[in-house]
């Protein structure tokens, strides 16, 4: 080997993605340009984060796109070293992946002609609804290859990956490893890769690495593909340096090959955590939280806790009710904090994700996402009383919500956003009235204000509550902008969707919270997973993760009918 190479453990709020920064400030305070260095990391929103960063810290007088550029994710970065040997042309036409719609037909016309069930829409996180065992046949195939193929193994290695994943294809037996290489030969023939694809390519091909000074963020999330191209980049003669950060129990990727392992069995010089005991201290995690978290864990973290006590409940809203005011009481808590930072509602699955948003939502309490698109009860609605007569036509359900909330209280000289104004007329009209009022809208915003005056007149006159009874929107949605004026009337003050954040685990990882309800439900189809050694050391990691995401109060969250997940039991008690 002949880079230099220096590995920093640090345990949740330890500042790993900081102290890269600073490495990169030293990098280039010894008179390394810009051009010769990469930034990686595990996923694209942690590379935009960290461009960001080191774009305000360490090259201010750059170009952002510059700075955006030299971070990248590990896959990113191989597709590029692929693309520059010539060894993939166009990305957007050769990268297919499970779960992306426009790609969804390449995935179908291998499964209609082998006879395999496929489901388009299901993707390869492991937070979705079902367990492994329980996926379509052709869904697990997929799985299974890319899980070969970040791990290194070949199709004939299958049974072990399938035990290793629990996968269901007991169906399949005789025919899996051919269906396999079948699948490779598929992609191929027409010039197709998937995302372990390329980094094998670029592995197979001994490309040579993006920059001689390397950083490599989250490294406990690698696969042992990626880790293999990364010790190949790190041996290479052009390499001077190469710096990585992570912390083996916040490695939650093991569906995808990752193994926290390969972080430790770097031939690095350590900093950070050392094997001695001696850690750094946490910014975020208070004592009594991260004593909680390492409970959950089974032992010590690579972090000390901050000074802060932090708070640590068990709360069993029995309905949506008196979930819905716990949630509030936590909220209160938050603004009380400088950050003012959000609330996180998280669940293991998106099940219960969805569960606890719809909860809330119906209850009168606005919450978002985390990764968009998850939930959308606050954010996007089509227009429509049933679901038989639905327009395209779609508005925000919380712009509605303040619109009517303006409508109420208001008087004709008051003035209304257009964005409002125009969301009561979608909403509240029909037909020609409607395209009269936003033609009448159009031409009042670019005179002046839109007022009030104008929507009463719009409305037929000044409605009161009777505009609900006007609302062309479905029934529940209706009755959930009521529950929420009627619960903002009662405690004063606004809850935004983005002040309440309802989501996964693996959503919020590498993000905090002021105050985090972990909720304990657990899919009773996925219970048997746990007796496995080294998936229960999974989940151990991954509810330690979510624990360690709140910076002032941790509430373990009992709700709904389904099984508490054998490692919270107890815990917070």
């Amino acid at each position: 080997m002949t880079a230099e190479l220096i590995r920093w453990r640090g345990g949740p709020g330890a500042g790993k993605s900081t102290t890269l920064i600073e490495y990169v400030r030293s990098e280039v305070d010894a008179g390394t340009k810009i051009g010769d260095i990469v930034v990686m990391t595990f996923s694209r929103s942690q590379a935009a984060d960290l461009a960001s960063r080191l774009h305000d810290a360490v090259f201010p007088d750059a170009p952002a796109k510059e700075v955006l550029r030299l971070c990248a994710t590990i896959h990113g970065m191989a597709l590029r070293a692929c693309m520059t040997a010539g060894l993939i042309e166009d990305p957007r036409q050769q990268v297919i992946q499970p779960g992306d719609r426009r790609k969804a037909p390449i995935y179908q016309a291998f499964m209609n002609e082998r006879g395999l069930e496929y489901d388009p829409l299901l993707g390869t996180d492991e937070d979705e609804d079902r367990s492994r065992a329980d996926l379509p046949t052709g869904n697990a195939l997929i799985t299974l290859n890319a899980y070969l193929q970040a791990t290194l193994c070949g199709p004939e290695e299958w049974r072990k990956a399938v035990a290793d994943l629990g996968l269901g294809v007991s169906n399949l037996v005789g025919s899996v490893e051919d269906l396999l290489r079948a699948w490779a030969a598929y992609k191929a023939e027409r010039g197709l890769f998937e995302h372990e694809d390329y980094v094998r390519l670029a592995l197979d091909h001994e490309l040579p690495p993006p920059a001689p000074a390397l950083f490599v963020d989250e490294y406990q999330d690698v696969s042992p593909a990626q880790n293999a191209l990364i010790e190949q980049w790190i041996n290479h003669p052009d390499t001077r340096r190469v710096y990585v950060a992570g912390d083996e129990d916040q490695s939650i990727y093991g569906f995808r090959g990752c193994d926290p392992s390969l972080f430790l069995s770097l031939a690095a010089e350590d900093r950070g955590a050392r094997p001695d005991g001696s850690r750094p201290t946490s910014h975020r995690c208070p004592a009594r939280i991260m004593e909680t978290a390492e409970t959950i864990l089974g032992h010590p973290a690579n972090v000390s806790p901050c000074s802060r006590k932090g708070q640590v409940h068990h709360v069993r809203p029995g309905n949506a009710e008196t979930l819905a005011r716990q949630v509030e009481v936590a909220v209160k808590y938050a603004r009380t904090k400088e950050e003012r930072q959000p609330v996180f509602v998280l669940s293991r699955f998106r099940k219960g994700a969805g569960s606890l948003a719809r909860a809330l939502s119906a209850a009168g309490v606005p919450c978002g996402d985390i990764k968009p698109g998850r939930v959308r009860f606050w954010t996007s609605a089509r227009i429509g009383r049933s679901r038989d007569s639905l327009e395209p036509t779609t508005i925000s359900p919380w712009t509605l919500k303040t619109a009517i909330a303006r409508y109420l209280a208001g008087c004709d000289i008051d003035p209304i956003p257009a964005n409002e104004a125009e969301a009561l007329a979608l909403a509240a009209l029909v037909g020609k009235k409607r395209s009269a009022a936003l033609t009448d809208l159009r031409i009042k915003a670019n005179q002046g204000p839109v007022r009030l005056g104008d929507v009463y007149a719009w409305t037929d006159g000044r409605q009161g509550d009777r505009i609900f009874d006007r609302l062309n929107m479905r029934p529940w949605l209706v009755r959930q902008i009521r529950a929420c004026l009627a619960r903002e009337a009662r405690r004063g003050y606004e809850i935004t969707p983005e002040m309440v954040k309802v989501d996964t685990i693996h959503a919020a990882k590498g993000l905090e919270a002021a105050v985090v309800l972990l909720h304990t439900g657990y899919l009773k189809g996925r219970l048997d997973d746990l007796r496995m050694p080294d998936r229960r050391a999974e989940e151990r990691r991954v509810y330690f993760v979510s624990a360690t995401r709140a910076s002032h109060a941790l509430l373990l969250l009992d709700y709904g009918e389904g099984p508490v997940c054998p490692i919270l039991e107890g815990v917070g008690a």
